[in-house]
C-alpha cells in the first residue's frame, strides 16, 4: 500500500469517526467489578479515614520538610504551619465559611492533632501562609502513594471549578468568555485505572488552552510514578510534541485525530506509530483512548462532592482553596483504594 492510500485510508477513518460511522465495542468480560461489601465500609468509614489521613499525612509532610516550629523574636508566636494547613484540608473538605470552620477545628482538635484552636481570621490568613502552601504541596504528593506502583495508565483533562453559585462550566466555556469568569479552571493529569489525580495546574487566565499544561503534568506525573505505559486524551491535546514526550517516559499516546492531519512524522516516530495503529486495529485503538472516560468520572466524582463554590475573593487565596480541595480528593480516593484494593502507605497507619 503507497503512502498516499495509507493517508487516504486515515481520511476514512477520521471522517468516519466524526460521523459516528465507527462504533466502539466494549470488550465481553468488561465489567466493573466492584466490590460492594468493601465499597460500603468505605463509605461508612469515610468520614474516619479522612480525618485520619488529614492528620497523618500533615505531620508527616512537616517531618518530611523538616520545619522548625521553634519562634524566634518578639510579639506573638505564631500558629503551627501544620494545624492550620489541617484546618484548610478540614474546611475545604466540609465546604463551610470560615467561621463554622473554626469551629469544626475547635471540635476535631483531638483526632486531628491540633493544641489550640484558633479564630476564623487565623483560619482565613492561613490560605496566604507559604509554609501551609508547602504543606499541602506535600500532601498532593503523599496522596499517591498507595498506587504509585500499580497506576500506568493517565489521561489529563480540564475543568472548571465555580467561584459563583450561578455558574455552570459546560455553558460558560463555549460562551463569549464573560461566563468564564465566574470559574477557576483547573488542569490535571489523572490515573485511568484509580482515578487519582496525580498532577494538576489552575491558570490565571480562566479560559487557558490546555494543551502547553501537558509537559508539565506530564513530568510531574513521571516522577512520582515508577512507570507510564499509556496516556490518552482528546483532540485538543494532539500534537506532534506531545506524542513524543509521551513516548519519551515510555509510555504509549492516544490522542484522538481530527480532520486534516497527516501521516507525515516531521520527526516524530511516536506521531506516526500512533496513527498508523489507529488504522491497523480501530477497536483495539479506541479501546485504549477510551480508557480517559475515567477521567470523565474523576472529575464527575470531585464535582459532586465539591458542590459549593469557592468562597475566596483574593486570586492566590482561591488557588490555595482549590488545590486544598484537590489534596482532599486525592486522600478520600486513598481511603477508597485502601478500604477496596488493600492499596496502602506508611502515613496511612491508625
Amino acid at each position: 500500500m503507497t503512502k498516499r492510500q495509507i493517508q487516504k485510508r486515515l481520511e476514512g477513518f477520521i471522517d468516519k469517526l466524526k460521523n459516528d460511522e465507527i462504533d466502539y465495542e466494549l470488550p465481553e468480560d468488561e465489567s466493573s467489578g466492584v466490590n460492594w461489601s468493601s465499597y460500603d465500609k468505605a463509605q461508612v468509614n469515610e468520614l474516619r479515614d479522612m480525618l485520619l489521613f488529614v492528620r497523618n499525612s500533615v505531620d508527616e509532610a512537616v517531618e518530611r520538610l523538616g520545619f522548625d516550629n521553634d519562634s524566634e523574636g518578639r510579639g506573638r508566636p505564631s500558629y503551627p504551619p501544620e494545624d492550620l494547613a489541617k484546618g484548610v484540608l478540614l474546611q475545604q473538605y466540609f465546604e463551610v465559611s470560615n467561621r463554622v470552620a473554626a469551629g469544626f477545628v475547635d471540635l476535631f482538635k483531638e483526632k486531628l492533632g491540633i493544641e489550640d484552636a484558633y479564630s476564623y481570621k487565623t483560619l482565613e490568613r492561613a490560605y496566604d501562609d507559604p509554609h501551609v502552601a508547602m504543606i499541602l504541596r506535600e500532601v498532593f504528593k503523599m496522596s499517591q502513594e498507595p498506587v504509585e506502583d500499580e497506576e500506568d495508565t493517565f489521561s489529563p483533562d480540564g475543568t472548571g471549578i465555580p467561584n459563583s453559585i450561578k455558574g455552570n462550566w459546560e455553558k460558560e466555556k463555549d460562551s463569549d468568555g464573560r461566563g468564564a469568569k465566574e470559574f477557576t479552571q483547573m488542569i490535571a493529569m489523572i490515573g485511568t485505572t484509580h482515578q487519582l489525580l496525580s498532577s494538576v495546574r489552575f491558570p490565571d487566565n480562566p479560559r487557558a488552552h490546555e494543551s502547553p499544561y501537558f509537559e508539565p503534568l506530564l513530568e510531574e506525573t513521571a516522577e512520582r510514578y515508577t512507570q507510564i505505559s499509556l496516556v490518552s486524551a482528546d483532540s485538543g491535546f494532539l500534537s506532534r510534541d506531545n506524542c513524543d514526550l509521551v513516548e519519551e517516559y515510555g509510555g504509549k499516546p492516544r490522542i484522538y485525530p481530527k480532520e486534516g492531519i497527516t501521516l507525515r512524522r516531521e520527526g516524530s516516530w511516536a506521531w506516526t506509530d500512533m496513527l498508523l495503529d489507529f488504522i491497523q486495529n480501530p477497536q483495539e485503538w479506541l479501546r485504549e483512548y477510551h480508557t480517559r472516560s475515567n477521567v470523565e468520572s474523576g472529575f464527575s466524582t470531585f464535582k459532586r462532592h465539591f458542590l459549593s463554590p469557592l468562597r475566596k475573593f483574593i486570586q492566590r487565596r482561591r488557588k490555595t482553596e482549590a488545590f486544598a480541595r484537590a489534596c482532599d480528593y486525592n486522600l478520600k480516593r486513598a481511603s477508597y483504594v485502601r478500604r477496596q484494593e488493600g492499596l496502602t502507605a506508611s502515613w496511612m497507619a491508625a
